[in-house]
């Protein structure tokens, strides 16, 4: 009785291959995980130029000059429940020709230290497409990243709009865009 050993436990050769082909299938699932993306393209090609994940509650700003008073406007989205684009505030420092008047229901118009405020707005667009140009500054904003968007397709018509995506494509373009930058550096 003194020398015997206690049997090994092995684990079961199904236990085995199954976790050879559990790991395969979580990381396909992963990767063909539904996600949303706003996304901005040219609007001529249809080329995705920018690309960010999203999520309901997100803001971003976007800003021009505009081509008549020559003045900045900053249009304030959110991304709504359904992953749609939300305009709920425009700021511009005049009311000059060409510029925001009209209100919707419900909307306010008020005059504070930048200039006037329409606010409460909730219109939800589809798409915005917008003109740009390198001499009017058009910035788009998503939290603490600013976006100049003529450096993405040169001065042209945009488009910016929310789609469904895989999760398996954004990667894809995330790992292409780092490599992007990195060659960029070394030059």
């Amino acid at each position: 009785m003194g020398n015997e050993q206690v049997p090994r436990l092995q684990q079961p050769v199904m236990m085995k291959k199954g976790l050879l082909y559990l790991l395969p299938a979580l990381v396909l699932m992963v990767l063909v995980w539904p996600v949303h993306v706003f996304v901005v393209e040219d609007a001529r090609s249809g080329t995705v130029v920018w690309r960010r994940l999203i999520q309901p509650g997100d803001r971003f700003v976007l800003m021009y000059r505009h081509s008549v008073e020559l003045c900045h406007v900053w249009d304030h989205f959110q991304i709504d429940g359904k992953y749609g684009l939300v305009l709920y505030e425009t700021v511009f420092p005049s009311s000059n020709t060409g510029l925001p008047a009209v209100l919707g229901g419900g909307e306010r118009l008020a005059r504070g230290e930048n200039g006037f405020h329409i606010s409460n707005m909730r219109r939800r667009l589809p798409t915005v497409e917008i003109w740009v140009d390198r001499r009017y500054d058009n910035t788009l904003t998503f939290g603490e990243q600013k976006v100049s968007l003529p450096e993405l397709a040169g001065n042209t018509l945009l488009r910016l709009q929310t789609r469904k995506a895989i999760l398996a494509e954004v990667a894809y373009y995330k790992l292409h865009s780092f490599f992007i930058s990195i060659v960029k550096g070394m030059r």
